[in-house]
């Protein structure tokens, strides 16, 4: 069935609630003809007529009442759809599609997703944590917050967060490489890399600058986790977000090197599908990010 014959369903449900043709086109906002036009797009479908009209009254006929029916909970059932959906509703409800990189494990992230599930308890949230790139389109994912650079897109992007960084190894490396003092030190040991990004690292003192150095060593995970489970282990040097290993600094089980030299943050940005409506589940969790 074509659309042009659902929307002659609906004008036939007016006729039928509002008595008259002329009184079915004032309520739609439309014309006497044009309704008039629909309903015989209706009858031809149904190869009988719907209505029995004189100058003074319209009566279903046989065919028009077995239509009245379904034509009107059709009518109910898309005013009640539309309803359910509209952006001025009080309370959210449905599915929100979140993307994340698992670097924002255990980052404030989490807290925000508590926060709008706390605050939403009728909006479903199904989170994919991943470091490979998504096609929000095609995966049918309505936001993704990645962290790093960005690629071109079509996507509408506002950062949201600078992740900050520390260098660390544990106490059992740093007894096997004690002298680690300038960055020049950090050239022959081993770090522990990530397989999805530079190893080349920029370090930057308040003073002296900025220095890149090469990661030595031929250690590589594509994981934050096992990063800094291997820096544990006394492996090689870590250089993850910093709330990762926020709690293994203050036990002992890491310390943190070179603390006169930073790395640079890693940008955090959020990004959506473009559109000319917005999702309000996207713009309610955007705002629960920002605040």
């Amino acid at each position: 069935m074509s659309v042009e014959y659902l929307k002659s369903l609906g004008i036939f449900a007016e006729v039928v609630t509002h008595g008259s043709f002329r009184a079915a086109a004032r309520a739609l906002g439309m014309t006497p003809s044009a309704v008039t036009y629909h309903i015989q797009l209706l009858e031809e479908s149904v190869g009988a007529p719907v209505f029995y009209r004189t100058t003074r009254r319209l009566t279903l006929t046989e065919a028009g009442e077995q239509l009245k029916h379904p034509a009107q909970m059709m009518r109910t059932l898309a005013k009640d759809g539309l309803r359910a959906a509209s952006v001025g509703q009080k309370t959210l409800s449905g599915v929100l599609r979140i993307a994340l990189t698992v670097s924002l494990v255990r980052s404030p992230i989490s807290k925000a997703l508590a926060k709008f599930r706390h605050d939403n308890p009728d909006v479903a949230l199904e989170l994919f944590y991943s470091d490979l790139p998504q096609d929000l389109v095609a995966d049918r994912v309505d936001l993704a917050l990645r962290a790093g650079a960005l690629d071109d897109s079509s996507l509408r992007c506002t950062r949201i967060w600078s992740m900050p960084r520390a260098m660390v190894a544990s106490p059992e490396f740093l007894t096997r490489y004690h002298e680690l003092l300038t960055p020049d030190d950090l050239k022959t040991v081993p770090w522990v890399k990530h397989s999805h990004l530079s190893s080349r690292r920029k370090l930057i003192h308040v003073t002296r600058g900025e220095v890149e150095i090469e990661q030595a060593g031929a250690l590589s995970v594509d994981n934050i986790e096992a990063m800094v489970d291997l820096a544990c282990e006394g492996m090689a040097i870590a250089s993850p977000p910093r709330h990762y290993v926020a709690d293994l600094l203050a036990q002992g089980k890491l310390v943190e090197i070179l603390q006169d030299w930073s790395l640079p943050d890693i940008p955090v940005h959020a990004l959506w599908p473009a559109s000319k409506v917005e999702n309000p589940l996207t713009k309610a969790f955007l705002a629960t990010l920002m605040d």
